[in-house]
């Protein structure tokens, strides 16, 4: 990577304007400080855009109630029924279940069990649940708690190996260390929403839009498409 930390993050900050709607699991916090219903919506993130995911969520709320008795106690059908815009409906139905049933049975139906941990510990419990990885627990232990994980989707993925941050061949697991790394200095949920936004309106998987780029400059993809050493 060709700049220093600040200035990739003060430049994306100047240029993105996060909306809350645009991110599901920042949305249902700020909505309603619940953990347990920002790891239903981040689960019904999965393989969804945020849009249609908080359409999902939105229905359960409305037809349900999200929280761990209601959704226990829901027969899937229902639950399927509520979620269907957002995809894989069928198996986020089962896993919702099964959950909310585990959290109710084990942790006297209240996910501030967990997510009360010290910040390992709390992750390595909400990856015994099946549906719940890496990525899932990073975005409800940051958002809910601002423990110091960093979550990576697509979207981040592509811009930090174009800005060599790390290796084109770098994992989950590698490129969030490198990004806590880097980055340990700032907001770490903003800047989570801040590259997402980047990758989303101008670091595109196809057709970057290069020559708007803010952050350009700093940019290995970018040198080396225009022969820059």
């Amino acid at each position: 990577m060709r700049c220093e930390p600040k200035m990739i993050y003060d430049r994306l900050n100047e240029t993105y304007k996060i909306k809350e709607e645009d991110y599901i699991a920042y949305y249902v916090w700020i909505k309603y400080k619940d953990c347990f219903k920002v790891l239903i919506a981040t689960i019904l993130s999965q393989n969804s855009t945020d849009r249609s995911a908080l359409k999902a969520y939105q229905n359960l709320e409305r037809e349900i109630g999200v929280s761990p008795s209601n959704l226990a106690s829901t027969s899937l059908d229902i639950i399927e029924s509520a979620i269907r815009v957002a995809g894989l409906y069928k198996t986020k139905a089962r896993r919702i279940k099964e959950i909310s049933q585990y959290i109710l049975n084990n942790y006297g139906g209240s996910i501030e069990n967990i997510i009360n941990m010290e910040a390992e510990k709390a992750k390595n419990e909400l990856l015994k649940f099946e549906g719940i990885g890496e990525k899932t627990a990073d975005v409800v232990l940051l958002t809910c708690k601002n423990y110091k994980f960093f979550p990576v989707d697509t979207h981040i993925m592509r811009v930090s190996k174009r800005l060599g941050i790390v290796p084109t061949n770098a994992n989950y697991s590698k490129t969030s260390s490198a990004l806590l790394d880097l980055f340990k200095g700032n907001d770490l949920l903003r800047l989570h929403h801040l590259l997402i936004a980047h990758g989303r309106q101008t670091c595109k998987a196809r057709k970057p839009l290069c020559d708007t780029c803010v952050i350009k400059e700093c940019c290995e993809y970018y040198s080396h498409r225009n022969g820059k050493s």
